[in-house]
């Protein structure tokens, strides 16, 4: 054997076991870093879908207010998608099985959205994670608006807007709270779909033991008519210290909802004082005085409008 060939059959030597190891180890590094982009990346894509179907889940509640002057109640988070007709009918009255009241605040209801209701598809019931959408509001604005007005009934425009759901952000892990006047709240569980309702179940998932993602769930559910569970009125929108917070939340208040879909007819002004004996009227509505204004000016009479949120404009404030 010449030099040559020694040489070429000297430096044809397998792998150590040591350089193996290396080689997977840094494989094993690579796939599971393109593992994680690829989970991160789908995840980010159904919370964008999640997002776009909880929007048009407002434009089609807003619908729903200008047509029926109130919010729809939520539906049953006990429905079954492929199997109930009734799945995302709006339970009658807010008060029925799969539908719960909360144990500290009688006005607050827990469900899903009430999609067949609003006339959407089933699909738009549940986010991209296949769990039902959570819908949360204060039962208190789901009663008609009533033509003639009359303040001592509870309607969503005689409801006290003030004070009702109250929704905190962390993100530094210290409370900041964005209001305390919530009436509507839409809730995705997340990807991981802890407490959440499965679109084709109807039982509870594991709760979460994430303290932050617990503020937005339900415990010791109760079926009956009505139906109750443990829940507050506080709904954290964000928790960025947590690491396995993951909920999406979107929320609005009153005078938001009356804004974004111009619905100022349904809030009226109230106690126009004394001197009128029509004391309450809607947006836009004139009241007068009961008696005119003294001679010569017995053609005028003191004069009030309705305006935005409430707020009485004087037309005519003093007689001549």
């Amino acid at each position: 054997m010449n030099k040559k060939n020694k040489m070429l059959i000297t430096n044809k030597r397998a792998y150590s076991l040591l350089e193996l190891s290396i080689v997977i180890l840094i494989i094993s590094i690579l796939i599971t870093g393109a593992m994680t982009m690829s989970v991160g990346t789908i995840n980010n894509a159904k919370n964008d879908t999640t997002i776009d179907r909880i929007n048009q889940v407002y434009q089609a509640i807003g619908n729903y207010l200008l047509s029926n002057k109130r919010l729809p109640c939520p539906a049953s988070l006990k429905k079954n998608k492929n199997t109930d007709s009734d799945y995302g009918v709006e339970v009658a009255n807010c008060s029925g099985i799969g539908l719960y009241q909360s144990n500290t605040n009688s006005n607050l209801v827990y469900g899903a959205v009430p999609s067949k209701s609003l006339g959407l598809a089933n699909d738009m019931a549940e986010d991209a994670y296949e769990s039902k959408l959570i819908y949360l509001i204060d039962k208190r604005f789901a009663i008609a608006s009533q033509t003639v007005l009359n303040i001592a009934n509870t309607t969503f425009s005689t409801a006290s807007n003030t004070g009702i759901i109250t929704i905190n952000e962390k993100p530094s892990g210290v409370v900041q709270t964005a209001t305390n006047d919530a009436i509507l709240v839409i809730i995705s569980l997340g990807a991981n779909k802890s407490s959440a309702f499965n679109s084709t179940a109807n039982i509870q998932n594991t709760r979460s033991t994430d303290a932050d993602e617990m503020e937005n769930d339900i415990s010791s559910i109760f079926d009956s008519n009505p139906s109750t569970a443990n829940f507050n009125n506080i709904i954290i929108a964000n928790a960025e210290n947590s690491e396995n917070f993951d909920d999406l939340v979107f929320y609005k208040t009153r005078n938001q909802m009356v804004v974004d879909f111009n619905a100022m007819f349904l809030i009226p002004c109230v106690n126009a004082g004394v001197n009128f004996s029509i004391q309450n009227a809607y947006y836009g509505n004139l009241v007068y005085a009961t008696t005119s204004c003294a001679t010569p000016n017995e053609d005028k009479r003191l004069t009030k409008k309705c305006e935005a949120f409430g707020n009485w404009v004087d037309i005519v404030a003093n007689c001549p």
